[in-house]
């Protein structure tokens, strides 16, 4: 199947799961809520209307940041609900930017499963919560704050789902479609992960550490990928502490070049580069 089909099939099936959220939802309240509705649950609906729109953003991220913290990963930054926060920012950013959790492993080890681990982290705390979330509500005798949590919980349910599918959007790929390509081995996931390597590295060492295949020996990928900006940028930055400053000064204009897909940081980064 073609990157465009899965891409289309995603938005088909992302109508037909919130569909089903919705439907969900209302026959949640029919089988287990009083009726008629009394003030409490017209409550509970309006605001589970309000939190749908960026609560399920807002805990798949969560759920990148607890698992990465497990994993030994630092926190870079994280996007979600038209917000940016990084370096102790916090910004707005385009409305069609996918939320997205940026950390650093603290060690060159265990990258692929660390990666693997982190990547899944974000649906799994979705499925896991929204599970418990609906799993306590029809336990537990009503109660209009359990309703919520059960609403809440068919909505998670949702983002877990959604989230697993492997597909490329225009705003970057789906996190199902990074672990297929983990699982792969694919050039885009490769770069990745020898950036992350290399992070790791860097972490607690010195560019002399890093075997030089790691950044260079690399498959060929698409230049306005995120990822080969980075690995560009540890090239230009190994370069330059080996003491090849022309070799590096080819990589920066490179990368100059490519300026119109570069993230805002990244273009604060090239501007303040000096080699």
């Amino acid at each position: 199947m073609s990157g465009r089909a899965k891409r289309n099939l995603y938005y088909i099936l992302s109508v037909l799961l919130w569909c089903g959220a919705i439907a969900g939802d209302v026959l949640l309240y029919l089988f287990t809520a009083p009726f008629p509705a009394g003030i409490a649950e017209y409550w509970v609906i309006a605001v589970v209307l309000v939190v749908a729109l960026w609560f399920p953003a807002v805990v798949h991220e969560t759920g990148h940041l607890l698992i990465g913290w497990l994993v030994g990963m630092k926190f870079v930054g994280v996007t979600f609900c038209y917000l940016r926060i990084s370096r102790g920012k916090v910004k707005f950013v385009n409305p069609n930017y996918a939320g997205e959790t940026e950390m650093t492993p603290k060690s060159g080890k265990r990258i692929w499963a660390r990666t693997f681990v982190f990547t899944l982290g974000g649906a799994l705390f979705c499925l896991i919560l929204g599970g418990v979330f609906l799993s306590l509500y029809l336990a537990l005798p009503y109660h209009a704050g359990w309703l919520f949590g059960g609403m809440l919980g068919i909505l998670l349910l949702l983002e877990g789902l959604l989230a697993l599918y492997p597909a490329e959007l225009p705003a970057g790929k789906t996190d199902g479609a990074v672990l297929l390509g983990l699982l792969r081995h694919a050039p885009e996931e490769e770069i990745m992960l020898r950036v992350l390597t290399a992070q790791g590295i860097l972490y607690r060492g010195s560019y002399s550490e890093i075997e030089r295949d790691l950044l260079f020996s690399v498959p060929v990928v698409r230049e306005d990928l995120p990822a080969y900006h980075a690995l560009l940028l540890l090239q230009i930055n190994y370069l330059k502490e080996m003491g090849e400053r022309d070799e590096a000064e080819e990589k920066l204009e490179q990368l100059r070049s490519l300026r119109e897909y570069l993230t805002e940081e990244e273009r604060e980064t090239l501007d303040t580069f000096v080699i």
